[in-house]
């Protein structure tokens, strides 16, 4: 890699213990109706090749840990990502996604009405995980693709001492480094 394709400006590579990734995926849409409740009406995606590309194990230490953010209707071609990326898959997890009167969400769907993301955990090396997150996450859904303060608490729980980043963050948060074509969009986390 040429200094010239860093994507990530002053970013320092191999800076980080621990990644979370939302990459913005672009979506196969399969009714004029999903139009308007896709992706890509929100904000900017990328195609699959376009993420896959992405210089992310360059910003990884040597033990590392992504937590990617991932839509069910992908999983098969996240998984590439994962491999493309340099990472080897650990385990997976969701997000239990809930209304504002605690009541569980009803989404859009490809065979069954979404009330979950999923997220998977890749590593690279062995990074030193607490062992102490469960593998479901239930948290108030909110604005489109937003993730839940619980997600942020359980990974920082999972390496608490560690050098963080999230990537295609949308939220200030103290504590980590943030990149992103939309970030601050939602101001500073609680």
């Amino acid at each position: 890699m040429h200094l010239f394709d860093w994507p990530f400006g002053h970013i320092n590579p191999h800076s980080f213990e621990m990644i979370m990734a939302d990459p913005p995926w672009r979506f196969v849409v399969r009714s004029p109706k999903g139009e308007g409740k896709s992706a890509q009406a929100r904000y900017d995606t990328m195609a699959l090749e376009e993420i896959n590309a992405m210089p992310v194990m360059d910003l990884a230490a040597p033990n590392c840990l992504l937590w990617l953010w991932c839509t069910a209707p992908m999983l098969p071609q996240q998984l590439t990502t994962v491999k493309a990326w340099g990472f080897e898959y650990c385990t997976e997890g969701v997000w239990v996604k809930m209304t504002k009167n605690g009541k569980l969400s009803f989404g859009t769907g490809y065979g069954l009405r979404g009330s979950h993301e999923p997220f998977i955990i890749v590593k690279r090396g062995e990074p030193k995980l607490t062992k102490s997150t469960r593998s479901v996450i239930h948290g108030k859904a909110r604005e489109h693709s937003r993730k839940p303060e619980e997600a942020y608490r359980e990974a920082e729980r999972l390496m608490p001492n560690a050098s963080r980043i999230e990537l295609f963050s949308r939220t200030n948060r103290p504590g980590w480094t943030v990149w992103g074509n939309e970030t601050g969009k939602f101001g500073e986390a609680a």
